[in-house]
């Protein structure tokens, strides 16, 4: 799940559907980028990784998508600017660099999404999408250490900040 912000500029009604909406563009931009390393990696783990998470991605939009039709809410029909601006660095990137990108980008991308889930499981009143974040946040420090683990194994370089 990648953290996002809205497309349009007219602000959700609520913080539930501020989520909601991050959530989807979170999860639609998760399962093309999984796809496409499924694909594109050279690393085995990378490319089991991205079906994992397009896989993963996929069923939990179908809940974000749930509770948000429950709650009038309206979804983008597409990631965020920031997210189409990765996955266009992704399909740039060489085979080589490929990896590393995907790595160290969805290692920020869990981050974001675990601090993410931190703040609604703090500030949500509704049980449906406080369900979505409890049932997300395993998967989430799942997927992060995952991730670390592969950059570790495979010697990537951690970028600088």
């Amino acid at each position: 799940m990648i953290p996002a912000t809205p497309v349009s500029a007219a602000r959700p009604a609520s913080p539930e559907a501020e989520f909601l909406i991050a959530a989807h563009q979170g999860n639609l931009a998760q399962i093309k980028a999984g796809k496409l390393a499924a694909r594109k990696a050279e690393n085995p783990a990378v490319r089991k990784l991205g079906k994992r998470f397009a896989s993963y991605h996929k069923k939990l939009d179908s809940q974000v998508r749930a509770v948000s039709e429950d709650l009038d809410v309206n979804l983008p029909d597409q990631p965020n600017s920031e997210q189409l601006q990765l996955a266009e660095q992704y399909r740039a990137a060489s085979p080589t660099e490929f990896d590393s990108l995907f790595v160290n980008t969805q290692i920020t991308n869990y981050e974001r999404a675990a601090k993410l889930a931190g703040i609604v499981l703090k500030t949500t009143d509704d049980p449906a999408v406080a369900r979505i974040v409890r049932a997300a946040t395993p998967v989430i420090e799942q997927n992060r250490e995952d991730l670390t683990t592969t950059r570790d194994q495979l010697g990537l370089e951690q970028p600088q900040e």
